[in-house]
């Protein structure tokens, strides 16, 4: 989707901001500064509405006409939706091919993509979330994770646990103080238990001890029960263990099940950064870093272990006023800091392209005299559009239930006043969220819901997701366990998970009782090498494109019992019309040299050789999903008669029996497997010696899988598995099989997206049986990937589009709808920290009272305060046109008895620019509002 720049956005001369391919639009002074900031370590502080994300796609253009290669960019985000509103405006303005190549993403993606790549996590990792961190934890303590999940103290202590896991790794790995991310999982009481335990054991204090204590928490509980210990000792000392003990599990488990949270991503890749040397490492010397108030001290840490060395160019974007994300670690000391490393390099965006003025003024307003930001900072604009009178009002109702209603009913008399905007009503807390929500619902009125329960994580669409991911990786450890408890075929997620571990121990998978009925698929592979002929073949191709691209190599060779059949090598190079790449990686392309010192054969005759050649053998590859599809489509393009998969409907891959008959390793390619296995080949990126490799490799798995064959039996003779599998086959084995056959299938131009349909259809089929409930909003998701990720290739087959979509789809937040086309409701309920990075024609600020701005809970905390009069001031910044500030006068106490409410204190400075207005400026339903409206 192209990037569309309103008509409200200007530039300082008035010249519209027209989105191009490439210059149409104009910057002022202050950006232009910032466009050219090319060399050193640069610091932006950007307000609202001062065309950050034009400058930062701008910055990327005018740098690649310098000569920096856009895979050498990185652009860093705090969220994925600002990645992907930039991601959208980069196609917009630069036509370049390449500009793919650019990394946009948040701190997290890159760090997942960095561990994946260099193998620093196991391939079939899992990523979890809060949800699964419960479950797990529960399962450790042995409590009920729905109990657990609806106790906000419980569940605090579950998370409390899971941050002295990430606090423990980086103690035992040496991370600098300044960069650990939860020190206040460890409370001043079990810093004194472990003084009480260092005084009886005769041990000091440091980091090594409290190492000792989490590593063998068994043995000093054992000593706590002993009568040198008083009573009052036991406890705290107990309490201390019991959570190091449940720590060390939690570690444990996922290790064992290859699972990962966001936070082990941030810490794997800071641990290997640190370390690595060189040529081990990718670093960047073109690097820009937007929202940077938001980072927390280990994610910058990150991005200078990846800054290159000599002379970088680095651009940190950020808004002192906008830093609101402390309880995620963000600190405003970070701030000051890049202002030091920048001192010479510091700049401020002066011109607002979003705001009005007599928005900018109020906004200018606040931040000065509450933010006490220097007047001199602040933007200007001579964007002066006529008035209307109703642009800013303070409303008052008389009391929170009345106040709920009234902002219902001012929202959608708006939405009627002015049919082509939009509205949002802010809010501090998710449960006025839902209150408002009700109050919406109860008029009939049409909105979209950001607070609470993510729409993404909901049960349903977790399901759906888990199923797409599966097909996309059937060893995902995660994915299996949500499918197994969110179809029901086992009632609790700890039950799902331990059959999925107890089948992985056995080598083996759920999708081994769908395709394999009485047996499994290292079962088939020993009895196919046992009692078949097996062609152990490879491919050399011009690309990765298995609908595309040509073969120019097959080599192969028959495996009879183990052995290589005598004189069966065989090697063809096919003639291509297609380019062929000169460079694989680092190293020169040598299919290249093969192909000049070879009789070339033409597609059909050689293709036509190697059938005869396989005649009625097994087929077998590593990576063999590659080879065999890409051999398919080969054959259709240049023997349409034949069909590979009525020919040889059986393949197995040396690739997927190395991960079940091997799990744990970092990688499976071939070269690594040769190595860590001590197996005879080299992987040579020619067919003719992979074959020889991947033999190797074959012969080892066998030897593991013949092995497991007795075990695999025994378990699925059990009746309880039995059982279970009659369920699983029942209730996935059609979805799974449909999905399956229609993987390979590439859709019409202009049909729906292939993963779109076969989502629908699958939620179709789980609602017709009632396995599922109805989701009310799934087709927001549906039109979200119908028209803002997947439009452009909805041509192209399920496999492609999971490939090019599925890692995007598993970061979506409701958030990212908001701004899409997704959504066509005009009126939205989010909280602040949802609000943040969006804009609407209107702003409702919801209930702008003390104890709520600031909150009741930062009384006593100067530094939570700042931040709540900066969260009231991103509030007010999301408007484009109108403020409305909306306050309940009164509440009843304990005693019933009607107490007055103040408006928050952050409004004190605004107010001398209210006119109090007698009569409601929105008349609602003929009858005007229950409160008094105050006019700006």
């Amino acid at each position: 989707m192209n990037a569309k720049i309103s008509k409200d956005e200007r530039v300082g001369d008035g010249t519209p901001l027209e989105s191009s391919k490439g210059r149409g639009f104009t910057l002022d002074s202050s950006q232009q500064e910032v466009v050219e900031a090319q060399e050193g370590y640069h610091l932006v502080l950007a307000p609202p509405g001062c065309g950050k994300t034009q400058i930062l796609t701008e910055r990327i253009r005018v740098a690649h006409s310098l000569g920096v290669d856009y895979a050498g960019m990185l652009c860093l985000t705090f969220t994925n939706r600002a990645a992907r509103g930039m991601m959208e405006r980069i196609h917009g303005q630069i036509a370049d091919e390449g500009v793919d190549e650019v990394f946009v993403g948040n701190v997290h993606r890159f760090c997942s993509k960095y561990l994946f790549e260099h193998a620093l996590i196991p391939a079939e990792a899992s990523i979890i979330d809060e949800e699964d961190t419960i479950s797990i934890l529960a399962n450790i303590l042995n409590e009920d994770e729905y109990e657990v999940a609806a106790a906000p103290r419980r569940h605090r202590a579950y998370m409390e646990v899971m941050q002295l896991s990430h606090f423990m790794y980086q103690l035992t790995h040496e991370h600098p103080r300044t960069l650990r991310l939860h020190p206040e999982c460890l409370s001043p009481d079990d810093v004194e238990a472990m003084r009480i335990i260092c005084r009886h054991q005769h041990l000091e204090l440091s980091a090594r001890t409290v190492e000792d204590f989490y590593m063998n928490a068994d043995f000093y509980l054992d000593e706590a029960r002993s009568e040198a210990y008083d009573m009052g000792e036991q406890q705290i000392v107990n309490h201390l263990l019991i959570k190091m003990r449940t720590a060390r599990l939690f570690d444990v488990y996922r290790m064992e099940n290859k699972l990962v949270d966001f936070e082990d991503l941030l810490l794997l890749t800071y641990e290997h950064l640190r370390h690595a040397k060189e040529d081990e490492r990718r670093v960047y010397r073109w690097i820009q870093v937007d929202e940077v108030q938001d980072l927390n001290a280990l994610q910058l840490a990150i991005i200078d272990a990846l800054t290159a060395p000599c002379n970088p160019t680095v651009v940190y974007l950020g808004d002192e006023q906008q830093a609101i994300f402390s309880f995620m670690g963000a600190k405003m000391s970070t701030l000051e800091v890049l202002k030091k490393r920048c001192k010479d390099h510091l700049h401020r965006l002066q011109m607002n392209h979003r705001s009005p003025r007599y928005l900018l003024d109020v906004f200018n307003i606040y931040a000065e005299e509450v933010l006490k930001i220097d007047p001199a900072l602040l933007p200007t604009t001579d964007y002066e559009p006529a008035r209307l009178g109703n642009e800013l009002q303070l409303f008052q109702s008389e009391n929170i239930e009345s106040e709920c209603l009234d902002a219902a009913q001012i929202a959608e008399q708006l939405m009627l006043d002015y049919p082509d905007e939009n509205a949002a009503i802010i809010v501090s807390s998710n449960r006025d969220a839902d209150a408002i929500s009700q109050a919406l619902r109860s008029r009939m009125v049409n909105h979209f819901k950001v607070s609470g329960e993510d729409l993404f994580s909901s049960p349903v669409v977790k399901l759906l997701f888990a199923h797409f991911n599966l097909i996309s990786c059937e060893h995902n450890f995660i994915s299996w366990a949500r499918i197994l408890k969110g179809l029901h075929v086992f009632e609790t997620n700890t039950a799902a998970r331990n059959f999925v571990r107890t089948l992985l121990n056995h080598a083996m998978l759920p999708s081994d009782f769908l395709l394999f009925p009485g047996s499994s698929y290292v079962q088939k592979f020993v009895e196919t090498y046992d009692e078949r002929e097996i062609v152990v073949f490879d491919t050399e191709t011009t690309g990765l494109d298995v609908f595309e691209d040509d073969i120019v190599q097959i080599a192969a060779v028959k495996l009879r019992g183990g052995k290589v059949v005598e004189g069966s090598r065989l090697s063809l190079f096919i003639q291509t019309a297609r380019p062929i790449p000169e460079m694989l990686g680092d190293i020169k392309n040598p299919i290249l040299e093969e192909l000049r010192h070879h009789e070339l054969l033409s597609p059909p005759e050689a293709l036509r050789q190697f059938l005869d050649y396989v005649g009625d053998a097994v087929l077998l590859a590593h990576n063999a999903e590659y080879d065999y599809h890409i051999l398919t489509y080969n054959l259709q393009r240049y023997l349409p008669d034949v069909d590979l998969g009525s020919l040889h409907p059986l393949y197995f891959d040396s690739l997927k029996l190395a991960r079940l008959l091997v799990p744990g390793l970092k990688e499976y390619k071939l070269k690594y497997l040769l190595a860590v296995l001590h197996l005879e080949g080299e992987n040579s990126h020619l067919a003719d010696a992979d074959v020889e490799a991947t033999v190797s490799v074959v012969n080892y798995c066998y030897q593991q899988a013949k092995e497991m064959v007795e075990g695999q039996q025994k378990l699925m003779q059990q009746k309880r598995v039995a059982s279970r599998v009659e369920v699983l086959r029942r209730v996935y084995g059609p979805i799974y099989a449909h999905t399956q056959a229609r993987l390979y299938r590439r859709a019409m131009q202009g049909d729906r997206p292939a993963l779109v349909d076969e989502l629908l259809y699958i939620y179709g089929v789980l609602k017709q049986d009632k396995v599922i409930e109805p989701v009310r909003s799934l087709d927001y998701i549906v039109r979200y990937l119908s028209h803002d990720l997947i439009n452009k290739e909805s041509g192209g087959a399920l496999v492609e589009q999971l490939a090019n979509h599925l890692t995007t789809m598993n970061t979506l937040k409701e958030a990212d709808l908001c701004s899409s086309q997704a959504i066509e409701d005009r009126i939205f309920v989010t909280t602040v920290h949802k609000a943040k990075g969006l804009e609407f024609d209107n702003v409702i600020i919801f209930d702008a009272v003390e104890d709520r701005y600031p909150s009741y809970f930062s009384r006593n905390n100067p530094q939570q305060m700042a931040e709540d009069a900066r969260k009231f001031y991103v509030a007010m910044t999301r408007a484009k046109k109108r403020v409305i500030v909306m306050q309940s006068v009164s509440r009843l106490d304990y005693h019933g008895v009607a107490q007055p409410r103040r408006l928050t204190r952050f409004m004190t400075p605004l107010l001398r620019w209210f006119d109090v207005s007698p009569t409601p400026t929105l008349p609602l339903d003929g009858e005007g509002l229950r409160g008094t409206s105050i006019s700006l």
